[in-house]
């Protein structure tokens, strides 16, 4: 394969994959089906398998395009701040905001009835690990500028992860982002210092 046809087909392929991303958004992957992709992105079925072959490996192009792009963004509002309970915070509101964005990537890691694909599975063990590697880092950073005091970095990481992980399915219950952004300070006070009053306070 030459260069112009190489270039011509990562091309169609994106495309296919910029389109078939809205069709899972649609209909879910359950319910999508190889001939919903085909008529959206206006070729036959067989054109399609041309470029993938199932249902699965486009969803996974397109989970992984997500992942990238969310991972980015998550990246971006850390580095925007200098101060690491700012950090969180920060990180935390940019989930909340984008999580819905990128529906395929947080269908991937919420609905427990995808777990049987091997990358889903794969990307949830990858994801998680990632995540107590990225908030071991900042509050590893918070301790050295003494803004933390924390004993076990990798276990207040999985603490703050699962609190997160916890708001977010209620937010995303009620369907209401603003309530979050409405009480986040209460809320991390509540994560970064718990509910327990200081023995100098009593």
């Amino acid at each position: 394969m030459d260069q112009n046809e190489s270039l011509k087909k990562n091309k169609n392929r994106d495309a296919i994959i910029k389109i078939a991303r809205q069709v899972f958004n649609k209909y879910g992957y359950d319910k999508t089906r190889m001939d919903h992709i085909a008529k959206a992105v206006g070729k036959g079925k067989s054109s399609i398998y041309y470029y993938f072959k199932s249902k699965e490996q486009i969803f996974q192009a397109v989970v992984l395009k997500e992942a990238i792009a969310f991972r980015r963004n998550m990246i971006d509002s850390i580095n925007s701040n200098e101060n690491p309970a700012d950090k969180i915070k920060t990180y935390i509101i940019t989930r909340m905001n984008t999580i819905k964005v990128y529906n395929n990537f947080h269908s991937a890691l919420k609905n427990t009835r995808l777990r049987h694909i091997d990358f889903v599975r794969r990307l949830n063990i990858f994801y998680d690990n990632e995540e107590i590697r990225l908030f071991h880092n900042i509050l590893e950073e918070g301790v050295e500028k003494n803004y933390f005091s924390i004993t076990n970095l990798d276990m207040a990481a999985v603490a703050i992860i699962m609190a997160v992980k916890g708001i977010e399915d209620y937010i995303l219950r009620t369907e209401n982002p603003a309530l979050f952004t409405n009480r986040i300070d209460g809320l991390l006070r509540i994560i970064l210092h718990g509910i327990v009053r200081d023995k100098n306070d009593l």
